[in-house]
C-alpha cells in the first residue's frame, strides 16, 4: 500500500474502534431486551437509553438496530483486520468499508434525527456509537484507497 504506516496506523485504530463499537452495540442490544430498567444510562428523562432501546425506533423489520451495529461493526472490523493481513490494496475490501462505513453513519445520523425530533430523548450508548462511527468513516475516508475501492465497484477499472 502506498504510504503504508498512515494507513497501517488508521487501519488499526478503525478496528479498535469496531471492537468499541461491537462492545458498546451488544450492551444496547441487551438493555433492548431487558424487562428489567436500566441503571447504566438512564439519567433523567432527556438522557433516557430505556426511551430509545424501547421506543419504536430500537427495531427495523424486526431486528433491534443494536443487532444491526454488532454486524456493521464487525464487518468493518473484519475488513482493517484483512487489510493488515495482507498488506495490499484490495479494492474490493476498501468499497465495503468504504460502503459500510458511510452506511453506518448515514443510519446513525437518521438514528440521532429520530432522538431529536421524534423521541426527545438521547441514548448515551447510541451517541457514543455515532461518534465512533463517525470516526471511523473520517478515518476510512481519508485514504485515497478507499475512495479509489469505492469506484472500482461502480465503474470497470483493469486493476483491482
Amino acid at each position: 500500500m502506498a504510504n503504508m504506516p498512515k494507513i497501517k496506523s488508521r487501519l488499526i485504530i478503525v478496528a479498535i474502534l469496531s471492537v468499541l463499537g461491537i462492545i458498546v452495540s451488544a450492551y444496547s442490544l441487551k438493555a433492548h431486551y431487558s424487562i428489567t430498567p436500566s441503571t447504566f444510562c438512564d439519567f433523567n428523562s432527556t438522557f433516557n437509553c430505556d426511551a430509545v432501546n424501547k421506543s419504536w425506533a430500537s427495531e427495523i423489520l424486526g431486528v433491534p438496530v443494536a443487532l444491526i451495529g454488532i454486524i456493521g461493526y464487525a464487518l468493518i472490523l473484519l475488513g482493517s483486520l484483512w487489510l493488515l493481513a495482507t498488506q495490499k490494496i484490495a479494492n474490493f475490501t476498501w468499497g465495503a468499508m468504504s460502503l459500510a462505513s458511510v452506511g453506518g453513519l448515514g443510519f446513525a445520523l437518521f438514528l440521532t434525527g429520530v432522538e431529536v425530533f421524534d423521541l426527545h430523548a438521547y441514548c448515551v450508548l447510541c451517541l457514543s456509537s455515532q461518534i465512533l462511527m463517525l470516526a471511523i468513516t473520517v478515518l476510512i475516508w481519508i485514504n485515497t484507497e478507499a475512495r479509489q475501492g469505492l469506484c472500482s465497484w461502480f465503474f470497470s477499472s483493469s486493476s483491482s
